[in-house]
């Protein structure tokens, strides 16, 4: 499956401040290449063939897939708070 990020979604990825939690995050993307439905993965609602996972407590990577395309989008890396899943 290709993998492709999202502007805004690398704009979010890169001003992650703390090194852990940003290997990690890159790590769950990684991840999803290989696997883009994994264990814990949830359909967001409210949101037409968006998905999301948690990387740790605190944050959510949003994704669709295109199943035509064989791709998978990075739509948002976004801390959890009221606004996580809005577009």
């Amino acid at each position: 499956m290709k993998l492709r990020i999202r502007r805004r979604a690398k704009k979010e990825l890169l001003d992650i401040d703390e090194d852990p939690t940003f290997f990690a995050v890159v790590t769950a993307i990684l991840d999803l290449e290989a696997d883009p439905r994994p264990r814990g993965h949830d359909k967001v609602e409210g949101q037409q063939d968006i998905y999301r996972i948690w990387v740790g407590r605190d944050w959510r990577v949003l994704y669709s897939i295109n199943a035509d395309r064989n791709e998978l989008v990075i739509e948002a890396v976004r801390k959890k708070d009221e606004g996580t899943y809005r577009r």
